[in-house]
């Protein structure tokens, strides 16, 4: 019954450990450990270990997770609600393209 008590204080400090490792070899060498995440700057392996171990104990994680895979899959529209950036007139041969003031970033 003890080694249950003990096993996620564990895990929890094999994730913080791997975690460490995985920051300091990135701090020297500016890559990733894995081949497949070496050219990308998003989420590193450690915060992916971390959420799986909270979405263990809290549900809502588990659907957030969800939901976060199902937005990187689904298609942006121009008919998205936000106003269009570029009108296309295949008739006419007119294309517009309207560039973003600086001010508009924050919206």
């Amino acid at each position: 019954m003890a080694a249950y008590a003990a096993a996620l204080p564990a895990l929890a400090g094999v994730l913080l450990t791997l975690a460490g490792m995985e920051l300091a070899w990135k701090r020297f060498t500016g890559r990733g450990l894995l081949p497949w995440l070496r050219g990308r700057s998003g989420t590193p392996l450690s915060a992916t270990g971390f959420e799986e171990f909270t979405a263990i104990f809290q549900g809502s994680k588990r659907t957030e997770l969800a939901h976060r895979q199902t937005q990187l899959v689904l298609r942006h529209d121009e008919s998205d609600g936000a106003p269009p950036t570029t009108r296309i007139d295949l008739d006419r041969g007119i294309a517009v393209i309207t560039q973003p003031r600086p001010g508009d970033e924050a919206r």
